[in-house]
């Protein structure tokens, strides 16, 4: 039995009272998105999730950072724990959104385990420093991970449902302004879109969405020559005052164009 497989297990014998009544184990995984700061990178390689690779695990093989909620925890502790320990990234309550329940029979095969999982978007971090239980930790391409060889478990259909959550958030919030700088261009702020989306989008169709969305953004007498048409400075902008957006930011492309090798439809 490997390292980290003999520590599970003593977790798992200590937890005497919930082991009595229950025949399978409750974990939580998180996945946590960011978009890559280079500019240079097309926006489909600029989204990110954080990965690590567990001490006796699969080789080669990513997981998602999570673990087993302990007695009289909150599951979003348990998130926010296993986070930092397994990563060094510190996340806040209000930072995580629940993704879904996962509990294939099949999904470990040590005994049988549940999987509360949530998703948080982050700004990129200057760096990672994992307190345990992992080898390395890493922000790799959503794109990269789409191929589910690459992760344990059923992690590939976890990651792909939160992206489904965290596109819904970019239809009906200002959350894409947290990828932002406080003054930033159109089309930078098109760049976070494309990003999750995985796609680009028409920018004059962009524009005319956020356009229709009162007090998303609101226009700056200012202008800036990155991300505009040689020799036409590009007009800046800063946050409105508004978390709920008025019209929905939607685009009609499906989702199932960048499913992950090998899921399964419903997740």
């Amino acid at each position: 039995m490997s390292h980290i497989y003999l520590i599970e297990y003593y977790e798992l014998v200590t937890k005497q009272q919930r082991t009595k009544q229950l025949d399978f184990y409750v974990y939580v995984d998180t996945v946590v998105f960011t978009i890559n700061p280079d500019r240079l990178l097309e926006p489909e390689d600029r989204l990110e999730v954080l990965v690590m690779k567990r001490p006796g695990g699969a080789k080669g093989k990513w997981a998602l950072p999570g673990g087993l909620v302990d007695d009289n925890e909150k599951l979003e502790l348990t998130s926010i724990r296993k986070v930092k320990e397994e990563t060094g990234l510190t996340l806040k309550p209000r930072d995580l959104h629940q993704v879904g329940t996962f509990g294939d029979p099949n999904r470990d095969n040590r005994f049988r385990a549940i999987a509360i999982a949530y998703m948080a978007l982050v700004p990129h971090p200057s760096e990672l420093r994992p307190i345990k239980y992992s080898d390395a930790a890493s922000f790799v391409t959503y794109r990269s991970l789409r191929d589910n060889r690459l992760l344990e478990f059923d992690h590939s259909n976890i990651i792909y449902a939160a992206r489904k959550v965290a596109r819904g958030l970019l239809e009906d919030t200002n959350v894409a302004l947290s990828f932002c700088k406080p003054k930033f261009t159109m089309t930078e702020l098109r760049k976070v879109y494309e990003s999750f989306l995985q796609y680009k989008v028409d920018p004059a169709n962009f524009r005319r969405k956020v356009a229709a969305t009162s007090d998303f953004i609101i226009p700056l007498e200012e202008f800036s020559d990155f991300g505009s048409a040689p020799g036409r400075p590009a007009q800046m902008y800063r946050a409105g005052k508004s978390d709920q957006l008025s019209t929905h930011i939607r685009f009609r492309r499906s989702l199932d164009k960048v499913r992950p090798t090998g899921a399964s439809k419903k997740t």
